[in-house]
This record gives C-alpha cells, structure tokens and sequence, in this order.
C-alpha cells in the first residue's frame, strides 16, 4: 500500500466520478478535498435521431465513459439489442469497461494510448472510405477524430449526449486548507479551477503542484501559469496516486 503521508488532496473530478479516486486517497492515507470543477448534464436525444442513426452507421465511436452512460441509458432494450449489431469503438480503457459494463462489445480500442489521436493510429481506421461512422461525445468536444475520419473518406456525424458547466460549488476556503496536490483529469476542469476560483487566490493557485493525466491538459496548465506540473502516464485513478507517491517519496529521499 502506498503512503501519501497525509497529503491534502484536491479531487476535481465530476461528482459522480470522484468517488472512487477519493477512496483510493484514503486507503493510502491521504486527505481527499472534493471540489468538481465540472458538471455533466446529459442531453435529452429524440427517438428519431437515436432511430436514424441505429439505422444507418456502421460504426460507433465513444469518445469518454460519459458518452456511454449518457447515451445508452436512452436506449431501450430493443434499441440496445439493435447496438449490439454494431460496431463499437472505444478511445481508451476506461471507456471500454463502460461499453462492457452496459452489455456491449468493444470492436476496437487502442492498446496503447487513451486519446483520438492513438484511435487514429489503428490499422482499421486507415481506410475507411464509405464507412458511415457516429461519434459519441459531449458537446464542443475536439474536431480531431471527425477531421480524420473524414479526410479518409467516410461519413461522420456527431451524436452530442452530454455539455459541461461549471457546478455551483462554494470554494471559498479550499486554497486556505493548504492543499499539497491538484489532480486534474481534462482540460475543461482546469479552466474551470481557474474561473471557479478568487482572482486574489490565483497567484497562490498557480504554485501547488498539479497532477495532469495528458500532455494536453498539460500544455493547457503551462499557459495558464501553472508551475509544478506532473504527467501521470495513464488517467486512471491508479496512475494518479502512483504519480503523487512518486512525488512524495522522491521528495522524502531528497
């Protein structure tokens, strides 16, 4: 077991996320602090835009676990038996348990990597002229994935079942608990800690060290002033806690 040392933590995750991630800090002896920066609100799909695209798309792609959840469960039973003829595109591990998790088959993943760009690097997305393709995601999400896909000659479209707001969250003493670590898991939640948080606050703010689990979210907390910036190599939770003990324990042999 790891020993965080009583390191005061802040979780940034969507309140429905961070459970698991706050556990895993307190069985490791931390202090979890909660305080999402994001909010996922589902968006409500008609029965003829889930039918039409039931009908005609060869391919599903799910961006993120939210984009299952969000989009299977407005899906009835026979609508979900209708899914599972089709095939399934995961953009990473996480999202892939969340396919099984509801029932349904993962026809392709990357192996290494979590992000549009490694889904791109699959031999089977090289070549797919014709292929009709939805893309599963939250609203405004990256154009990457579509671009591609597009350029190679399919036809994409986009199916957004879920956007993100800022939560109504009172943080008015989390920056005078004296946090030790700042775990973020997308680039919207940064910007949000930013917005969320006391402009007075900020110069403090930009100086706790902060976990990222992408080299995006990373380059986003440089220009945003960040100073002390870690990459955890996976954005699972695991993978956060093994950065932050890295961390600490590098720091008590120092």
């Amino acid at each position: 077991m790891a020993d965080l040392k009583q390191a005061r933590i802040l979780v940034t995750r969507p309140a429905h996320q961070a459970e698991n991630l706050c556990d895993l800090i307190l069985l490791n002896n931390g202090i979890p602090i909660r305080l999402p920066t994001l909010e996922i609100i589902p968006i409500m799909l008609s029965g003829d835009e889930i039918e039409s695209f039931l009908t005609h798309t060869d391919w599903f792609i799910f961006t993120s676990t939210n984009a299952v959840h969000c989009y299977c469960s407005q899906l009835d039973n026979a609508r979900m038996r209708r899914l599972k003829t089709k095939s399934c595109l995961a953009i990473g591990k996480a999202t892939a348990q969340a396919l099984k998790t509801v029932g349904l088959n993962v026809d392709l993943m990357p192996q290494h990597g979590y992000n549009s760009e490694a889904l791109l690097e699959l031999n089977e997305l090289q070549n797919v002229s014709q292929k009709n393709i939805v893309i599963i995601r939250g609203e405004n999400g990256r154009e990457t994935l579509a671009d591609t896909l597009k350029n190679r000659g399919a036809n994409v479209n986009y199916q957004d079942v879920y956007k993100r707001e800022i939560p109504l969250v009172n943080c008015t003493e989390i920056l005078q608990q004296k946090l030790d670590f700042i775990t973020i898991t997308s680039g919207e939640a940064i910007q949000n800690l930013v917005k969320i948080l006391p402009e007075t606050q900020y110069d403090l703010l930009i100086k706790i060290p902060l976990i990222v689990v992408s080299e995006r979210i990373q380059t986003i907390a440089k220009n945003l002033g960040f100073e002390d910036i870690a990459l955890a190599q996976m954005p699972s939770d695991g993978a956060i806690l093994n950065t932050i003990t890295t961390i600490i324990n590098g720091e008590e042999s120092g």
